[in-house]
């Protein structure tokens, strides 16, 4: 059947499917799940830092975060913070800041192979340009993270607080509820938009984006808390890994939301194909 009778939709699944095998998908996933592991705890510290700085709850954050992460992965998260809290190392901002971007950046970096992978591309571009877009992405991901983890604990004392400044009417109170979400969204969706635009080693349009990127965003929010019901009401991988449980999990879900983020990057590489070829097939009309 020609591609160009085909739905999208059914187009990007049925090629997504070939592709996973073929593009290595499942081992560039693996690799982020091991370089997002090693930027996690330092990045504990810096958001730690961040939030004591701003006088923010770090409870609200973390209750942010449960929503869709595995509880053995939010029970390693408290254990670790728990034990920061204990050695006063808190203020070690700059430090941590530092070891977050560079083992970040690693995952970036193999983001960045992995959306090369998807555009069937090579890499040409030097070392050096191609490790500073990595940090690039890095920091603006990471900063992008701290305000989805900030800004839904910012409720009544924040709105309190912007009371002094200016008159809210109970519409605005009503409204800042359901607009913070929105405003997370739009932030996820600009600066991984942004990457999946400026990573691949080849000329995108923006508007080719647009569905990897949705994809992503709501795939990861859907498939967390998928693994999450999962783990928490079927707990016979205990049986197998004992008290490494925990971490197993960890893994998983890391290693997932890298699969998630590599398959946005095969969507607008096979959206991308899809409307060329209809360009084409119309122009030959």
């Amino acid at each position: 059947m020609d591609i160009t009778k085909k739905n999208v939709i059914i187009f990007i699944i049925e090629e997504v499917r070939s592709r996973f095998r073929y593009h290595n998908i499942s081992a560039y996933g693996a690799q982020l799940a091991y370089f997002f592991l090693l930027s996690l705890f330092p990045f504990l510290i810096f958001l730690i830092a961040i939030l004591s700085n701003f006088s923010i709850s770090l409870d609200g954050a973390l209750n942010t975060l449960a929503k869709v992460a595995p509880r053995e992965a939010i029970i390693i998260i408290n254990d670790y913070i728990k034990s920061l809290m204990s050695t006063k190392i808190i203020n070690l901002l700059s430090i941590s800041f530092l070891i977050t971007i560079w083992s970040a950046s690693r995952a970036v970096n193999a983001l960045i192979n992995a959306l090369n992978s998807a555009y069937d591309i090579q890499e040409t571009r030097s070392f050096i340009k191609k490790r500073v877009l990595a940090i690039l992405f890095t920091v603006l991901i990471a900063l992008s993270i701290v305000l989805a983890l900030i800004i839904p604990t910012m409720g009544m004392d924040f709105l309190l607080w912007i009371s002094k400044y200016i008159i809210l009417s109970d519409f605005v109170i009503k409204l800042w509820y359901y607009a913070r979400w929105l405003i997370i969204t739009l932030i996820l969706f600009l600066v991984l938009g942004s990457l999946y635009f400026v990573a691949p080693n080849t000329k995108t349009r923006f508007a080719e984006i647009i569905p990897g990127t949705i994809f992503a965003i709501f795939g990861w929010i859907a498939i967390s808390i998928g693994f999450s019901y999962f783990v928490n009401n079927f707990r016979n991988y205990t049986l197998v890994y004992g008290s490494l449980g925990a971490i197993i999990v960890l893994m998983i879900w890391l290693y997932l939301s890298g699969v998630i983020l590599i398959i946005g990057g095969e969507i607008n590489s096979l959206y991308s194909i899809y409307i060329d070829l209809n360009r084409r097939e119309r122009l030959k009309i």
